[in-house]
């Protein structure tokens, strides 16, 4: 089996809400699925900064927890450090104020982030099986069964 297609076709299926309700209403395992689905795809798209700059970036307060919950601790750690770049303000959780502190960053945290994100992609966890594992674990809570 493609694990990576399956999860591919899941986060697709038409009677999946990962994008259609907001975030605060999805189940915890539609929250990690949606979570970790968005980051991947932003690290792999364009990096970190990418991430933070797109609506993915809205729940990167969530994002370790929920690559832990799927146990991707390395991915987790290497988040956490993008996400502590901020300093002691969080990334907002609101685009606009978000892309307003991005903006006010100095030039080698944008360096960094861009270090952090070849790290991501060097995938020191196997991403694809973790979050497969966790959606047949949690298969009530997706369409047609996970």
């Amino acid at each position: 089996m493609d694990k990576n297609r399956y999860l591919g076709e899941l986060a697709e299926h038409p009677d999946a809400r990962f994008w259609r309700e907001p975030f605060e209403s999805l189940t915890r395992p539609e929250q990690v699925f949606r979570c970790v689905w968005e980051l991947e795809a932003d690290v792999n798209g364009g990096g970190f900064e990418q991430y933070f700059a797109n609506s993915g970036g809205d729940h990167a307060w969530f994002a370790g927890e929920a690559l832990r919950e799927v146990g991707a601790t390395r991915l987790a750690a290497i988040t956490a450090e993008a996400v502590v770049l901020f300093g002691a303000e969080a990334p907002e959780v609101e685009r606009p104020a978000r892309h307003t502190q991005i903006a006010h960053l100095d030039r080698p945290v944008h360096e960094y982030w861009e270090a952090l994100s070849e790290a991501f992609r060097e995938y020191p966890d196997d991403l694809t099986e973790l979050l497969y594992d966790y959606v047949v674990a949690h298969r009530a809570a997706f369409p047609s069964g996970g």
